[in-house]
């Protein structure tokens, strides 16, 4: 579905496994929590250490935002946003490119004009000077 590309669920799995694989070696195990959100706050607040006193276990419901509608929103969001932020730093690049050149067009005309005005006067000093002799 638009705008993920097709899938390889396979690939996604194997792909998935890996970086936990990855994971668990790279990480202590003590400084490790391997999670299920099945298994709410308690592990969390346990790993984190978390006071139960403070812990929002059986005060707070645990968050449930993995519905169909929040994944959707979330693959449009992560291919639009970077999109609009390229569209917009690349305008922003690009019109500031506009302007560098507009304004060393505008100095190298104005140079031209400054360096025809000396030109001139120049040539009218010479030619009133052998207009004198």
């Amino acid at each position: 579905p638009f705008p993920l590309p097709p899938q390889n669920k396979r690939r996604a799995i194997a792909s998935y496994e890996a970086h936990n694989r990855n994971v668990r070696r790279a990480v202590p195990p003590a400084r490790l929590l391997e999670y299920n959100v099945k298994q709410g706050w308690e592990p969390l607040c346990d790993f984190l250490e978390i006071a139960s006193a403070e812990c929002p276990a059986g005060r707070v419901p645990f968050p449930k935002s993995n519905s169909a509608r929040a994944v959707r929103w979330q693959s449009y969001s992560a291919f639009v946003g970077p999109l609009l932020l390229s569209l917009l730093v690349g305008g922003c690049a690009l019109r500031g490119a506009v302007r560098r050149v507009a304004a060393g067009r505008m100095r190298a005309v104005e140079w031209w004009r400054l360096r025809k005005r000396k030109e001139s006067s120049l040539g009218s000093m010479t030619n009133g000077s052998k207009k004198r002799s």
